[in-house]
């Protein structure tokens, strides 16, 4: 089952919050009743920011975390605990309000489902992700790519550009490169041009 979960700003920090634990990787609660393995869309009113799995949920009271905004009381609701997948405070989706994405908090059907992983993996030139396993294993990756410690190369090594202040590394087989953004989506997509269906309006989602 796949799941939209929008989170109400004024009461919790979502953006502050996805942006932490992605980097840290600890999971954390949201208010929701999910099963455990349930893909999840974590949204704002603005757009969707995280693609995260649940681990589990329980009935508590309101487990600690800083980025709650409001008081806590003493009932016990249902939290979901969320393990991230992926965070993206730039993407397409985030600029596209619920609304006009036509797309309703909650569960979501197939067609709603694919739709959403495409136009989200999209916005990250990353179409060849497409199952939670997969993205997990990009998750991995880049953690490996953004802690390897030797010096970069003084330019990209598939197309020459010398700002460094952009290279990064790529990791492919356990071996590391030295690219620029752009080549670096391309390297993992290993196509020249990709074009990015969640910004796109030809793309819309299909009518229900």
């Amino acid at each position: 089952m796949c799941h939209l979960l929008v989170i109400e700003e004024s009461e919790f920090a979502l953006r502050q919050a996805v942006v932490l634990y992605y980097e840290t990787k600890e999971p954390f609660y949201l208010p929701a009743e999910l099963a455990e393995g349930e893909e999840v869309f974590l949204a704002t009113k603005d757009g969707i920011v995280a693609y995260a799995e649940v681990l589990f949920s329980e009935y508590t009271t309101r487990p600690a975390d800083p980025h709650w905004l409001t008081e806590a009381d003493e009932q016990e609701h249902t939290y979901a605990c969320l393990d991230l997948i992926s965070v993206d405070l730039r993407h397409p989706l985030l600029g596209s309000p619920l609304a006009g994405l036509q797309v309703n908090p909650g569960q979501t059907d197939l067609k709603v489902r694919q739709w959403l992983v495409e136009a989200w993996q999209a916005g990250h030139f990353e179409s060849d992700v497409t199952t939670i396993d997969q993205a997990k294993n990009r998750r991995m990756e880049r953690f490996r790519e953004r802690n390897h410690l030797e010096p970069l190369k003084a330019c990209c090594e598939m197309c020459g550009n010398i700002q460094r202040s952009i290279l990064e590394w790529h990791e492919y087989h356990g071996h590391f490169k030295t690219l620029c953004p752009t080549c670096h989506r391309l390297a993992h997509q290993g196509i020249e041009k990709r074009e990015d269906v969640a910004a796109t309006s030809d793309h819309a989602l299909p009518e229900q």
